[in-house]
């Protein structure tokens, strides 16, 4: 008798896990991030897209002090001793850079050379390269990070060059729903 309750009791359970799942995901709409074709957006939308999410993702890292795509684009022109640290992984180089950007490791192992730098670090949004700069603000090395990173430069027509050096338009990003570079910019994944 006992074995036959459990047995109803487990099927009991199946069933209402069936139940919630099926009216939680099956009969609803998909959740905004899946359901949009994020490509067909405006780029005005897209922009305000990055900014939402940006701002979500810094709550992570709140010390870290930001930089805008055109604040940056500025201080291109400006300063001599700026150093740009691409914290994406190597397939992700491999399809585009700020021109002149360096990796985490190249920036690593020189550490004592950057200390006198303004160091802005970069990923896809800014999540990744917040995290970067976190960590490094906590051993007393100040890294501002590029709001909305890679997807924000692309709104501000930012130059980006191919593991070749060739100037390219595109932006390796991590799948359909991270589709918000500008138009003419081409998301990759």
């Amino acid at each position: 008798m006992r074995h036959k309750k459990q047995s109803l009791f487990k099927q009991y359970l199946i069933v209402v896990a069936s139940v919630f799942l099926l009216t939680t995901f099956g009969c609803q709409p998909r959740p905004d991030f899946l359901s949009q074709n994020f490509a067909a957006q405006s780029d005005d939308w897209k922009q305000d897209k990055i900014a939402t999410m940006y701002k979500k993702y810094a709550q992570e890292f709140s010390k870290v002090e930001g930089i805008t795509v055109e604040e940056l684009q500025k201080l291109q022109h400006q300063a001599n001793d700026l150093i740009l640290i691409d914290v994406r992984s190597p397939t992700e180089r491999k399809v585009s850079m700020i021109p002149g950007a360096i990796t985490k490791d190249e920036f690593e192992r020189n550490l004592e050379q950057y200390k006198n730098a303004t160091i802005v670090a970069y990923c896809t949004i800014g999540y990744r390269s917040g995290k970067y700069a976190e960590k490094w603000r906590q051993q007393g090395v100040k890294i501002l990070n590029l709001e909305g990173s890679l997807l924000a430069w692309s709104h501000v027509r930012g130059k980006l060059i191919d593991a070749t050096g060739s100037i390219t338009n595109k932006v390796h990003v991590f799948g359909r729903q991270w589709q918000l570079t500008a138009d003419d910019y081409q998301p990759i994944w």
